[in-house]
C-alpha cells in the first residue's frame, strides 16, 4: 500500500469516524468521550509502538503536539455544549465550523503526503530539510498520529471539563428550584 492510500484512508477514517460520531446534535456521555480516545488510540499504538525514539524525531513529535493542541482547541471550540434542564442531559452540536477544522487536518495531512509522493520540487526540498534536521521517513507516520491523538485528547479533556462545569450548573439551579427561597430576618427592636 503507498504511503497516499494509507494516509488517505487512515486521515479519511478518523474524519468519517468523527462525523458519524460528533456531527450534529448528540447526547454527550462516556461513548462520546471513549470512542473518539479508543479509534485514534488504535491507530496511535500501531504507528507509534516502532517510531523513530532519537533527540530529532521526539522534537518533531511535539511538533506534531502542539499543531494537534491549536486544531484540538479549534475542534472544542467549535462544539457548542449546553445542559438540557428537562431531561438533565449534557448535549453537544458540532456544525460547519467543527467539520470545517477536521477538514483542514485531514487535507493537510493528506496534502503532504500527496506532495511529498508526486511534487518531486517539494519531495526534494522535504527531502533536504530531513537530512539536515537527522530525520528518517519513519518518523512522519508517528507525527501524523500524534497530531490526530493530540487534536482528540484536548478536545475531549475540554469537553468532559466543559460538561462538569454544566453538571454542577444544572445541580445548583435545580437545587434553588426545589428549596424554598428564604429572605433574611429582620431583626427589629
Amino acid at each position: 500500500m503507498s504511503d497516499l492510500t494509507q494516509a488517505v484512508e487512515i486521515s479519511g477514517g478518523i474524519f468519517a469516524l468523527m462525523m458519524a460520531t460528533q456531527y450534529g446534535t448528540r447526547h454527550f456521555g462516556w461513548h462520546k468521550i471513549a470512542l473518539p480516545i479508543l479509534a485514534v488510540s488504535g491507530f496511535g499504538y500501531s504507528y507509534l509502538k516502532d517510531a523513530p525514539t532519537d533527540h530529532n524525531s521526539v522534537l518533531l513529535y511535539l511538533v506534531g503536539a502542539v499543531i494537534g493542541i491549536v486544531f484540538g482547541a479549534l475542534a472544542y471550540a467549535s462544539t457548542a455544549m449546553w445542559a438540557d434542564r428537562t431531561t438533565g442531559q449534557i448535549m453537544t452540536r458540532c456544525g460547519g465550523a467543527f467539520v470545517a477544522v477536521w477538514l483542514v487536518a485531514m487535507v493537510a495531512r493528506i496534502g503532504f503526503v500527496w506532495a511529498v509522493s508526486d511534487i518531486p520540487t517539494f519531495q526534494n526540498w522535504v527531502g533536504e530539510h530531513m537530512m539536515s534536521m537527522h530525520l528518517t521517513a519513519e518518523a512522519i507516520a508517528p507525527f501524523f498520529v500524534i497530531w490526530a491523538l493530540t487534536m482528540v485528547a484536548v478536545r475531549v479533556v475540554g469537553l468532559v471539563s466543559r460538561s462538569r462545569a454544566l453538571r454542577t450548573q444544572l445541580a445548583a439551579t435545580q437545587g434553588a428550584a426545589v428549596s424554598p427561597v428564604t429572605s433574611p430576618v429582620m431583626m427589629t427592636r
